[in-house]
């Protein structure tokens, strides 16, 4: 028998469900012990309401008020840091041996609740992606809001939450970004995460649901390599699974447009990401439960408000370029050149749509002596990084005779 990608993917998601099936309420042997330092928990939140509790055969919170991340940062006094934010979605929406794996950035996310165990935060992870021509384009799952409860003494954990994916593009030391930043910056160009295009997140199924359930585990409906498991090294482990939406429009058809360019090319280089339609899962591997220090906590929120570090990497430890398939082979999207031409034909595109607008901005800034020396100094920079990112880059796939 020929074992095909396919076969091979049908095969141990079958097995994995089996398993599920067997040992539904297994534990896993956590080797991480909490702290000898913390302080005791009182929990009894989620038994505050009958509702709450894991029958029917899950819990309705919908009682609770959705919170967002910054508004109750006081009433934080515990946390499960994230530190294996994994994710999954299919390359080809619909194809199951088209699935990818990633780990965002460890350390950024994090789950914030009170002594009782009620939920006031869940920060959200990021991902960075090197894009030919754009650069280094960041995407972070924006949490809109949140409700539910933690249970340190089971390890468990129920919420709602709502998501919604934001990318942008580093500004730092790019040239891409320090030319067309200036031009265009009174129109809000996604060169800050403030700016960032957005596409909206839903329950699977149901567009009109913005909040869906966290529960406790790993997602149900899908095969997890070893290498994507954490069973020796987390506290717990809950999941979520959102499908994606359409773009969030701003009003202004230049930016609307420059951004669906973006969100193209950062799906272009992840394997479909954000397409609309696209349901991508969470699996929230956390760490044991730490005490909050409330300003540390707040630092924290606000460092990861504007974005990952300026020299692209993750805050811990190294990752992965790209997303990997089941067997760990890496996720390859177009080559070099083919991406280059993609992103470019798009770039052309924009550019001869918006000409007029564009020619408008840097007739206005050419009297700026200041900024036209800018301008100049730009052109330059971003000749440079296209000659050696993207113009040499492209040619690296070329085998030499």
């Amino acid at each position: 028998m020929v074992f095909t990608k396919p076969l091979a993917t049908a095969l141990l998601i079958a097995a994995n469900a089996a398993n599920a099936f067997v040992l539904p309420n297994a534990k896993p042997t956590f080797t991480h012990a909490t702290s000898s330092g913390l302080s005791a928990f009182e929990g009894g939140f989620k038994d505050t309401d009958p509702k709450f509790a894991y029958v029917n055969p899950q819990p309705d919170l919908s009682d609770l008020d959705i919170t967002g991340n910054l508004h109750n940062i006081d009433k934080i006094t515990r946390m499960q840091k994230i530190f294996w934010p994994q994710f999954s979605w299919q390359a080809v929406p619909g194809d199951e041996s088209t699935r990818l794996y990633d780990l965002f950035a460890k350390d950024i996310s994090r789950l914030g609740y009170d002594d009782s165990g009620r939920i006031w935060s869940l920060i959200c992870p990021q991902r960075g992606m090197w894009i030919p021509i754009l650069g280094t384009v960041m995407l972070e799952v924006t949490v809109t809001g949140v409700r539910g409860w933690v249970d340190e003494e089971s390890r468990s954990c129920a919420a709602d939450a709502g998501v919604e994916g934001v990318v942008w593009i580093e500004p730092a030391n790019n040239p891409f970004a320090e030319l067309f930043g200036p031009l265009l910056d009174s129109y809000g160009f996604p060169f800050s995460k403030a700016n960032g295009a957005k596409k909206k997140g839903h329950a699977i199924g149901k567009p009109y649901e913005e909040f869906w359930p966290m529960r406790n585990g790993t997602d149900p409906l899908f095969f997890h390599p070893q290498s994507m498991q954490h069973w020796d090294e987390a506290f717990s482990v809950y999941h979520l699974q959102v499908e994606i939406g359409d773009q969030i429009m701003t009003g202004k058809a230049i930016v609307d447009d420059f951004n669906t360019l973006v969100i193209n090319a950062f799906n272009l280089a992840s394997g479909n990401i954000l397409v609309t339609g696209q349901q991508v899962a969470w699996n929230v591997w956390a760490n044991e439960p730490e005490d909050v220090d409330t300003e540390e906590w707040k630092a924290h929120a606000e460092k990861w408000f504007h974005s990952i570090t300026v020299d692209h990497t993750y805050p811990t430890g190294k990752y992965s370029d790209k997303p990997s398939y089941f067997d760990g082979s890496e996720f390859k999207p177009l080559g070099d050149g083919d991406a280059i031409v993609s992103v470019m034909d798009e770039l052309k595109e924009f550019v001869g749509k918006h000409a007029e607008t564009i020619k408008n901005e840097a007739e206005r800034l050419k009297d700026n002596e200041e900024e036209k020396h800018k301008l100049l100094l730009n052109l330059l920079k971003l000749g440079s990084f296209l000659k050696h990112n993207v113009f040499e880059k492209s040619r690296r796939h070329v085998k030499e005779e």
